[in-house]
């Protein structure tokens, strides 16, 4: 009897032994868990004679973006930055851009023959301790040059998104200029990520003290946006 009572309690052993083993582990985001940072890709423009002359793009894999601009080179000076979430067929080509690129391990800088300076670009690939990174003033890749103009486009849309907030907190006037450029802009494919503007131009259609050309100018902008892509900038400061 005491054989068999051993046995019984050896067989539970090794089921709870079992079950616990099949047990997931902890999910990232349960307390007492470190939490994983996701592969990231980010873009950096240092241009003295450029307007911001440092800006910062980072987009990681599931989407979370940030943008980072200061009034200085080099990243010197007060920040201006936005954290938003990027679309996913944003999100999607960088990372293929990025993949195809064996992400940046290599020098993609055209050095045959002179090329005028237009800033010095970084693209950097990060996952965990894994990084890679390449810097270039031009390129005759075409996925360097895809991947330079869809961040440079980020760019624009945020540098206007923030003049067009300027206005409307200050220069109310002034914003029917802004969204004309806006427009401009849009049409010409210049810009990218445009869910950015949505809260202001939000406002702005619901201002009744807005001219009615400014109200009219926000709705056409805020059409353009996909409606996967809207309501996902995170905020500002």
């Amino acid at each position: 009897m005491r054989q068999l009572s051993i046995t019984v309690l050896f067989c539970l052993f090794c089921g709870l032994a079992a079950a616990q083993s099949a047990t997931p582990h902890l999910n990232v985001d349960q307390p007492g868990q470190p939490e994983k940072t996701p592969p990231e890709i980010s873009f950096t423009l240092d241009f003295p004679a450029s307007t911001p002359p440092f800006y910062n793009i980072a987009i990681e894999s599931d989407g979370r973006a940030e943008y980072k601009s200061t009034p200085l080179p080099k990243n010197e000076g007060d920040p201006y930055e936005v954290k938003f979430v990027a679309s996913e067929q944003t999100r999607t080509r960088v990372f293929e851009l990025a993949r195809q690129l064996h992400f940046f391990q290599g020098n993609f800088d055209y050095t045959k023959t002179r090329v005028a300076f237009s800033g010095t670009k970084t693209l950097v690939f990060k996952n965990a301790s894994e990084e890679h990174r390449t810097s270039y003033n031009w390129s005759e890749n075409p996925q360097i040059q895809e991947l330079t103009t869809l961040f440079q486009n980020i760019e624009n849309t945020m540098n206007l998104s923030r003049q067009l907030d300027e206005k409307y907190r200050y220069d109310k006037l002034g914003v029917d200029g802004v969204l004309k450029l806006l427009d401009q802009e849009a049409t010409s494919n210049r810009l990218a990520e445009l869910q950015i503007l949505q809260p202001t131009l939000t406002r702005i259609v619901k201002d009744p003290a807005m001219m009615n050309i400014s109200r009219r100018l926000a709705e056409t902008l805020l059409a353009r946006i996909p409606k996967s892509a809207a309501n996902t900038t995170i905020g500002q400061k």
